[in-house]
């Protein structure tokens, strides 16, 4: 069991936070056309808003996933003591395994059969059995069949490796140790880590290329930030940060990491103010692997912000959200759900939108208004309700 519960507190709330920062990513790549995505709406693009675009999904990508890993491998090694080995994979199973599955036997093929229906997505099928066949040896699957449940995927794999691992060396399992020293040290070590790792999968899998719906692009701060969630359970790590200390990782993220970002792009020949064109394949090209300047300032810049965001949003969530009120409880209860089941519900409302004439960013921002209170409500009031899928969710 774990020494203190009110630590939950900030980290489901932490997990809340991130969960709409994927659902403003999914409504940006809608209206940014950066990124594959079941519907994208087609227009005009304005320069600036592309920039803006450009900068958000490429920064909140740095960050926000490789930080629900963490929080993931966090809660990993109480669940597997309490437990034991067979009933931590089934619940695994259960949890992670089973909503995959679902996501991808039921919501993508309503999705691109019902939502967005296209002769790309459904071979031209002229019913719906038809179309179901042939979504199995279809693009479809392949590129959007998992979805967002690529995450509950590649944690149930990433779980039962830990599993296994502790049956081999169990010598740690049941202890915790007390908080140590040399938090800056430990942090510039797992930066570079990831950095290093980013860099090696990149030789194999560019950015872009997408391997059974996974960006194996970005797993190595995935893979890199788990473990560091066993860690940080196992040493109490989190709290070697102090609240100075959190606060300048965060300020660093947050303006090194737009700052940076923008100038490695500038220097890259990604933009051209003269003639108000973004060149989005230089940016691809040069920055999506190999051996170069740039691919290697852009993993080391990924890396910062990986890490520095990480320990800023865990510090200031630990001082500052560390609360488990009604509406707070409501909100975790519903994050799986709002994570399984927002994109065929977001991709509803942009439908609805599609005949407003507003520039990309307004729209986004519409719908961001929209959509996060929808999800969460649409959760908690219904999805959670339903049996069965309550049972998994």
């Amino acid at each position: 069991m774990k020494n203190n519960p009110v630590r939950y507190y900030y980290i489901d709330n932490l997990r809340v936070m991130v969960i709409v920062l994927v659902i403003l990513l999914h409504l940006a790549v809608t209206y940014s056309n950066l990124g594959l995505w079941y519907y994208n709406e087609q227009h005009v693009k304005e320069f600036f808003g592309q920039i803006f675009f450009g900068l958000f999904q490429t920064f909140v990508q740095g960050f926000s996933m490789g930080l629900l890993f963490l929080v993931a491998g966090y809660f990993t090694p109480g669940a597997l003591d309490r437990k034991g080995l067979g009933r931590f994979v089934k619940d695994r199973w259960r949890r992670l395994g089973l909503p995959a599955l679902f996501y991808l036997l039921v919501i993508t093929p309503f999705i691109l059969w019902v939502e967005v229906p296209s002769s790309v997505w459904t071979g031209g099928a002229s019913n719906f059995l038809q179309f179901y066949r042939q979504y199995f040896m279809s693009a479809g699957m392949h590129l959007l069949g998992i979805g967002p449940m690529w995450f509950a995927l590649a944690l149930l794999v990433f779980s039962i490796i830990y599993a296994l691992l502790k049956i081999v060396s169990p010598a740690t399992a049941n202890t915790r140790t007390g908080p140590v020293k040399g938090s800056f040290g430990v942090l510039i070590a797992l930066i570079m880590i990831v950095a290093a790792g980013a860099f090696l999968v990149r030789l194999v899998f560019p950015l872009g290329t997408i391997f059974w719906g996974m960006q194996l692009c970005y797993f190595s701060s995935y893979i890199v930030l788990f473990i560091a969630g066993i860690l940080a359970y196992r040493t109490n790590f989190y709290e070697r940060i102090t609240s100075a200390v959190g606060k300048r990782w965060l300020i660093a993220g947050l303006t090194v990491g737009f700052a940076g970002l923008f100038v490695i792009k500038w220097i890259a020949g990604v933009y051209n103010f003269s003639a108000h064109v973004l060149n989005i394949k230089t940016f691809t090209g040069s920055f999506g692997g190999g051996v170069s300047w740039l691919s290697i300032s852009f993993v080391l810049w990924e890396s910062f912000v990986a890490v520095s965001m990480t320990a800023g949003l865990m510090a200031l969530f630990r001082d500052k959200f560390n609360h488990g009120d009604s509406f707070a409880r409501k909100l975790s209860d519903s994050a799986f759900a709002v994570y399984m089941f927002h994109p065929p519900i977001i991709i509803a409302v942009t439908l609805a939108m599609q005949m407003l004439v507003f520039a990309p960013v307004l729209k986004w921002a519409m719908a961001s208004l929209i959509c996060v209170p929808l999800c969460f409500l649409l959760a908690y009031h219904i999805l959670l309700r339903v049996p069965v899928l309550n049972r998994i969710l």
